[in-house]
């Protein structure tokens, strides 16, 4: 147990690390823009199946798709955003939204200045949402190694499967 307990401190000690730097690199050289969505693959009908098939996947002509949340459904949007030097850019952007419910049609999409083709729904402040979850967990997981004992146990551990 003593080891589960130190796998997930470090596993939320990378994801708080690695979220915290895509927080860094995004404030550093990317720039919010207002998109509009010129195509999506979440058609009326789509809309309409998810609505009322009550959360069901399989009454649904898509089906089961396990990148799909528990109420949410993964889209494909075209989008076209026009950059800070006026240029506009078209790009396909993935996004997550309610099922049964329709989309919006405007948002705001991230886009990197040294490439404007590159471009993302989440924002700075999803990624520190990101860092703070991971953060949480690698203190319980501490937390809980300090406080039943187990952090000398997890450290042998540790040292034996090493060597």
């Amino acid at each position: 147990m003593a080891a589960g307990f130190l796998v997930l401190a470090v596993a939320g000690w990378v994801a708080m690390v690695l979220a915290a730097w895509r927080v860094m690199r995004m404030l550093s050289g990317w720039q919010p823009t207002v998109a509009d969505v010129w195509k999506s693959d979440y058609t009326e009908s789509d809309q309409w199946q998810d609505r009322w098939s009550l959360g069901n996947d399989m009454l649904t002509t898509r089906g089961f798709n396990w990148r799909d949340g528990e109420d949410e459904r993964l889209i494909t949007d075209e989008i076209v955003y026009t950059t800070s030097n006026g240029q506009q850019h078209r790009a396909l952007v993935e996004r997550q939204v309610w099922r049964g419910r329709r989309p919006d049609s405007v948002y705001t999409v991230w886009y990197d200045e040294a490439d404007p083709d590159r471009v993302t729904p989440r924002g700075p402040g999803y990624w520190a949402l990101v860092a703070l979850a991971g953060a949480a967990v690698m203190v319980a997981a501490i937390y809980n190694l300090a406080m039943f004992g187990g952090l000398p146990a997890a450290l042998a551990q540790l040292r034996v499967l090493l060597h």
